[in-house]
């Protein structure tokens, strides 16, 4: 493997230290003189009284700078610093396809054969050269019902390589710049391998991440052409290789991912057209595109105890659904299958009735495929909300840790788990509709006494 030099994505020459990125901030919301000495500790590399512990990784913060210094990416690097000091919290290992035990493993206890069926042949596929290749992704992989069986894969050869970490993508979010400029080259790896000319990524976060920060700040090139789904769906809607048979009418309110926010906030257009086009009429959030508010996950990323981690995370995404109700929407839709998980999560700890819907599965709909929704969602929520519970529990009698290797052993395959008695009591107890409310009640209790944004 080539090393590479990391470079990085904050242009302190540019930044004039005016403080107006952390003034905007809608989580921070500091007073202007705050925020000026808050980012001139932040460059200076001193400690900060809130930013690296309350700040949701949303980007929002770019889009403010007005001379394009990036200011996310400073945070980006001084939580980079801190991981070096302190190393990555218990809990993540959840995130960690090559730790044990990981929500990937895990789930294969709950997956039904048919979902088994689709994730092997997603991963053990060797990439046909005429087609472009789908990345599935790790989270897509968590509800692989949402694509599994569509006819949108006969376009492609769909590949599921869970040890890729969507490019690095969540573990950039988090700061963990060093991990994954060594995830660029490892992915660069498996695409010099493959003589595709175009690689087409479920999250749009991860086609970013591929075409800007491993070339930019990484100093990872990849020869391949990257695309966003949401790109390629709208394209065949508009060239009339998909057609709509069955106008949904639907009120929808959208959430825009953190990642949407790069590159001038290229990635709002698409999605808002191809809802549209399957008959939906969208009423936007309070904060919507730049302004808009994380589902959660960025709050995992800004830690600052172990213990409370979900709770954090789940006290983020509350504000997303206080938003999406009160627009009287029927549904919210994401376009982030990271966010998916966490907002249906979310969804069943507050007892919420708002549907939710990847946009995937509004075009399926709407070109006329059944789903099975929302029981398989839902199923699948509970299924995440036990191993949530049952990593967060084992977490607290383990120490922090680094991220040594960045791909898995196929001698221990992250499908092949033990035998997690513990995990599997809990997930038959949330069968119970009465376990559920109990549940909720003490999560939400917890969440009150453990929050600490």
């Amino acid at each position: 493997m080539v090393e590479t030099k990391r470079v990085s994505g904050f242009n302190e020459n540019a930044c004039t230290r005016c403080g107006i990125c952390l003034n905007k901030c809608p989580v921070l919301q500091y007073s202007l003189d705050k925020s000026k000495t808050e980012i001139k500790r932040l460059i200076e590399g001193k400690e900060t009284s809130e930013v690296l512990f309350k700040c949701n990784t949303c980007f929002s913060c770019n889009i403010y700078c007005p001379e394009d210094a990036n200011p996310y990416q400073l945070i980006l690097e001084r939580w980079n610093d801190l991981y070096f000091i302190r190393g990555a919290p218990s809990l993540y290992t959840f995130v960690c396809p090559t730790r044990e035990p990981n929500i990937w493993q895990l789930l294969n206890i709950f997956l039904s054969t048919t979902e088994k069926r689709w994730i092997l042949r997603w991963i053990y596929n060797t990439p046909d050269p005429d087609k472009p290749i789908l990345l599935i992704g790790n989270y897509t992989h968590l509800f692989p019902f949402i694509i599994g069986g569509s006819k949108l894969l006969e376009y492609f050869s769909p590949v599921d390589l869970i040890d890729h970490w969507e490019g690095g993508a969540y573990l950039y979010q988090g700061g963990f710049l060093d991990v994954v400029q060594r995830i660029a080259q490892n992915t660069k790896e498996d695409f010099d391998r493959w003589s595709n000319k175009k690689i087409v990524a479920t999250l749009d976060a991860v086609q970013y991440i591929y075409q800007e920060v491993h070339p930019k700040e990484m100093g990872v090139n990849h020869h391949q052409e990257f695309e966003s789904f949401q790109d390629w769906m709208l394209n065949m809607l508009n060239s009339g290789e998909l057609t709509i048979n069955n106008k949904l009418d639907l009120i929808v309110t959208i959430h825009d991912n953190c990642y949407s926010k790069v590159s001038n906030g290229k990635y709002w257009k698409a999605p808002r057209e191809i809802i549209k086009k399957c008959g939906c009429r969208i009423v936007e959030m309070e904060h919507n595109k730049q302004d808009s508010l994380c589902c959660g996950f960025g709050a995992g990323a800004s830690w600052v105890r172990n213990i409370s981690i979900p709770f954090d995370i789940i006290y983020e995404g509350i504000k997303k659904f206080e938003e999406a109700e009160n627009t009287g929407a029927q549904a919210l839709v994401s376009y982030c299958g990271g966010c998916i998980y966490l907002l249906w999560a979310t969804r069943e700890l507050l007892g919420s009735k708002i549907d939710i819907f990847h946009i995937i599965e509004i075009l399926r709909m709407a070109i006329g495929e059944e789903l099975n929704y929302p029981d398989d969602h839902i199923e699948r929520a509970w299924d995440i909300i036990a191993i949530i519970t049952y990593e967060w529990i084992i977490s607290l009698f383990k120490p922090n840790f680094s991220i040594k290797t960045v791909s898995y052993d196929e001698e221990k395959s992250t499908f092949r788990p033990r035998d997690h008695i513990f995990l599997k009591l809990i997930r038959i107890s949330f069968n119970s509709a009465l376990i559920r409310k109990v549940y909720r009640k003490f999560f939400l209790l917890m969440m009150r006494i453990l929050n600490t944004r």
